[in-house]
């Protein structure tokens, strides 16, 4: 869970990497999300939106694989998004 801080495009333009972090303050707390066409967002009635519907500042739920860089933020693939 946490707070979308950005959103931009892969450097090949296939995925979007949405960042977001339990403390927006503290670069420690992110996360670094893939997100694909195969990624499901869904908004607060549970209804599917896309990933330009998502906002820096919404609270989202993230389930996504247990694979991870080691980088700062990690980073790894989106199953799951729900905003909150």
């Amino acid at each position: 869970m946490g707070i979308i801080v950005e959103i931009i495009d892969s450097s090949d333009g296939r995925y979007k990497l949405v960042t977001i972090g339990k403390d927006p303050m503290d670069i420690y707390t992110f996360i670094r999300l893939v997100v694909s066409d195969e990624t499901l967002i869904l908004n607060f009635e549970y209804n599917e939106i896309t990933v330009d519907d998502l906002s820096l500042g919404d609270l989202v739920v993230a389930y996504h694989s247990d694979a991870m860089t080691m980088s700062i933020p990690p980073q790894t693939s989106a199953y799951i998004i729900e905003v909150k």
